[in-house]
């Protein structure tokens, strides 16, 4: 080969080696950086994971539950009478009589232990009141005392032993001297055992027992 078909050989060598340089700096960018990393890819073949947000809330850490509220609740209970440490006592909202006597340090000595039903339940703001046993007695005594007394109000009839000046004063054929003799008989000798016995009282006698008999009861 001549010299000059050598000279035209490298130069076409050189051309080819030159037109690669400029493909690969088409394909790598003006930076220079690596094909991949122009193409959006990671470096070392690694794929982008996605963030994951962080949880801010755990189960250690839950917000608390609505009965777990209701636990944590008080009810704020009087607790007075016959017990040793009487006071306003905060108790949990699902305690019963029991519990509130107990939080006053029981019962005190002569107390019915009997009259409150221990095992009711407590409400914000109540007063148990804890008797003695001559309390409860009188109690009970008033009580039937006001039903009889209730009793002969719905009959229209007049008890000649709890009636006043006046209500007797309603009863046929007694006027003010009949009824003042009434309760003047009944403070001497106590209580009418019967309605009969109401002629006893000076100025009534049998007619005059007759006419008020349907309308007296003891």
């Amino acid at each position: 080969m001549s010299k000059k078909q050598q000279k035209w050989k490298m130069r076409g060598l050189l051309r080819q080696i030159l037109a690669a340089g400029i493909l690969c700096l088409a394909l790598t960018g003006c930076s220079g950086a690596p094909v991949g990393a122009v193409l959006g890819e990671p470096l070392g073949g690694e794929t982008a994971e996605a963030a994951v947000p962080e949880e801010t809330e755990t189960a250690g850490n839950a917000p608390e539950t609505a009965e777990s509220a209701a636990q944590t609740e008080e009810v704020y209970v009087y607790v007075c009478g016959c017990v040793a440490a009487p006071g306003v006592y905060a108790l949990p909202v699902s305690a019963r009589v029991q519990d509130a006597v107990e939080a006053a340090g029981g019962f005190d000595e002569g107390a019915d232990t009997e009259y409150w039903n221990l095992a009711e339940p407590v409400s914000d703001g109540e007063q148990i009141r804890i008797p003695t046993l001559s309390e409860s007695e009188s109690m009970e005594e008033r009580a039937v005392s006001e039903a009889a007394a209730a009793e002969e109000t719905a009959s229209g009839l007049v008890n000649l032993n709890t009636a006043t000046r006046e209500e007797l004063m309603t009863l046929t054929g007694i006027g003010e001297a009949k009824a003042d003799a009434i309760l003047a008989y009944r403070e001497e000798n106590g209580a009418f055992a019967s309605i009969e016995e109401i002629m006893n009282v000076s100025g009534i006698k049998e007619a005059g027992f007759e006419k008020i008999k349907d309308q007296i009861t003891v």
